[in-house]
């Protein structure tokens, strides 16, 4: 015999409150007779634990700040937690990420950490700055501009939880440690009600993932969580000094032989390396070249890059075979910018900057205008004149090694 499924609901139902029944009943049989209170001409007095739950009653967020909390030690002599995996998460994960992010109004900044999680739980994301500053639920901004601007499931709200802890601005350079913290399980639903099943069916191990994102760079990490006084570390990561040279200096000679310099010359080449990667991560240095031309008047005018073989990057011919290309897609002919630009292993060579006079509303004047090169993380700015009869300049050069 088949049943429908509304005729299922009703027999689970049915079953719930029953089970709940029979534990009630086994339960009462333990239970002391309450006599009438005899204090009714005492103070009243309440109890510490009392207001306690008051306090949560009312949906205020317990003060967290004297539970246990080594953040001194954290992350010491490792960059990735136990039980830690950094990972690529798929596109489709990228997208739930920003989504939730999106629907919570989370900031964007220089430098961003975010969790989610898929369950009622309430996980608490920690960062430690650089001066040792910690940002987290009870102390949610610090002097160096980080803040936890994302704070979910302390009460059960979402099932699709984020939160979210940014620097709008420039953050201090340094070593950041990241934690996560299991704080509470929560129970919603019809096991809430049942108090058997509710216990079977709590979920303690909960699943995260953890976004670091510093300029253009992401990271990603994963790991398990479970119900703990103790901050779990996640991950590490560093911040290069503004300024900081990619050129080591070059040792002085030694008395001593060619070959006991060696060692010294392969260490020198690995922290030449560090910092290049440190320095790519937070933006400083990048494999790209662009070039942008900016102006303020009613003049047309036309951006071209002359590449080292002599072919042209402009609005007429915004493809080259190379890579380069015009920015179409952000050009707005009422706007004084355009942008052309090679994302990735531009040509080796010399390249020349012509700017060209096309067309002015009213009298011809001289139009002024700039012009930024990005050459791979070498920025330069050039200032220039260009009349109004048509003519074309040439702005400037870079070369490309």
């Amino acid at each position: 015999m088949a049943f429908d499924p509304v005729s299922i609901v009703i027999i689970v139902l049915v079953l719930a409150f029953t089970l709940h029944g029979i534990y009630r009943i086994a339960r009462s049989g333990k239970r002391r007779t309450i006599l009438p209170s005899t204090r009714t001409n005492l103070t009243e007095h309440t109890s510490e634990g009392a207001k306690a739950r008051r306090s949560r009653g009312r949906g205020s967020r317990r003060d967290r700040s004297l539970i246990s909390a080594t953040t001194e030690s954290l992350g010491e002599g490792s960059t990735i937690g136990a039980g830690v995996q950094e990972t690529e998460v798929s596109s489709r994960e990228i997208s739930v990420l920003e989504k939730r992010l999106e629907r919570e109004g989370a900031k964007r900044g220089a430098v961003q950490i975010s969790l989610m999680w898929n369950n009622w739980n309430d996980l608490d994301l920690h960062v430690i700055t650089p001066s040792g500053e910690h940002i987290y639920h009870d102390h949610r901004k610090s002097t160096c501009e980080g803040e936890l601007d994302v704070d979910m499931n302390f009460k059960p709200t979402s099932k699709t939880p984020v939160e979210n802890i940014v620097w709008t601005r420039t953050p201090p350079a340094g070593v950041y440690r990241i934690g996560i913290r299991h704080y509470k399980i929560h129970k919603r639903g019809l096991f809430a009600w049942a108090p058997v099943l509710s216990k079977i069916h709590m979920k303690n191990a909960t699943d995260y993932t953890v976004s670091v994102s510093i300029g253009e760079s992401k990271r990603f990490y994963e790991g398990t969580v479970e119900k703990s006084n103790e901050l779990q570390f996640v991950a590490k990561f560093a911040i290069a000094e503004p300024g900081q040279s990619d050129v080591i200096e070059k040792p002085q000679e030694a008395e001593e032989p060619q070959e006991a310099e060696e060692p010294q010359e392969a260490e020198e080449f690995s922290e030449a390396r560090e910092v290049d990667a440190l320095r790519r991560r937070v933006g400083t240095v990048h494999d790209g070249v662009s070039v942008t031309l900016n102006w303020d008047s009613s003049s047309d005018l036309g951006l071209s890059v002359i590449t080292p073989d002599g072919s042209a990057v402009s609005f007429f011919d915004p493809e080259e075979s190379k890579g380069g290309s015009f920015d179409i897609e952000s050009f707005n002919p009422n706007e004084g910018r355009q942008v052309v630009s090679w994302s990735e292993n531009p040509p080796a060579g010399d390249y020349s900057i012509i700017v060209q006079h096309f067309e002015t509303e009213g009298e011809g004047e001289d139009s002024e205008f700039t012009v930024s090169i990005d050459n791979r993380g070498d920025e330069e700015e050039i200032s220039g004149t260009i009349s109004s009869d048509g003519s074309q300049v040439e702005a400037g050069t870079f070369v490309v090694s």
